[in-house]
């Protein structure tokens, strides 16, 4: 099976690469690097828009593939709280589609309103200014810095591809629901 990933984040790709074993076995995994407009997309549709742009240019960058994958993370906000989410948008070559969540986790006040006062791009700029590291994004992510390494970037983009797998794993129940 080959599956094509609009990353070459090495956390994101880890994440991919154990949930789609998990459900079909061994794969050949293949990535590109994927630039989305927005370095941090805010609300769930941009979060969507950056993993849909993900899966659809790594699609179009290969001849032969089985599945296309995007993922893309960012906040969105839940009454008072900000929260942090990873959308997996997964595409097979026969132009079926699925989306999935990661579990998600609120943001420290601060790191938020440092990007939304401009002063960031994005949250791993925030993580790295304030914890010292470099490229924690790629790295476990914020989240292995604030679990204190319970949980991993890995782990959440693991559950964000697996979530949407539930549809090519179900096709029989999700027919008509999905292009």
């Amino acid at each position: 099976m080959r599956v094509i990933a609009g990353t070459t984040n090495p956390s994101k790709l880890v994440g991919i690469r154990r949930a789609f074993e998990a459900v079909y076995g061994a794969i050949e995994l293949s990535s590109i690097r994927v630039e989305t407009p927005n370095p941090q997309p805010l609300g769930l549709l941009e979060i969507l828009h950056g993993a849909k742009l993900r899966a659809e240019t790594a699609s179009k960058s290969v001849n032969v593939f089985d599945f296309s994958v995007g993922v893309e993370a960012g906040i969105i906000q839940v009454g008072d709280f900000y929260i942090d989410v990873q959308l997996a948008y997964v595409m097979d070559n026969k132009g079926g589609v699925s989306i999935g969540l990661s579990p998600g986790f609120p943001l420290p006040r601060a790191f938020t309103d440092g990007i939304f006062r401009g002063d960031y791009r994005e949250l791993e700029e925030v993580a790295d200014a304030y914890y010292g590291t470099k490229d924690i994004g790629e790295k476990g992510g914020l989240i292995k810095l604030l679990s204190k390494s319970m949980v991993t970037r890995e782990d959440l983009t693991f559950h964000a591809t697996l979530m949407a797998l539930i549809t090519f794993m179900n096709r029989e129940l999700y027919e008509g629901n999905v292009r």
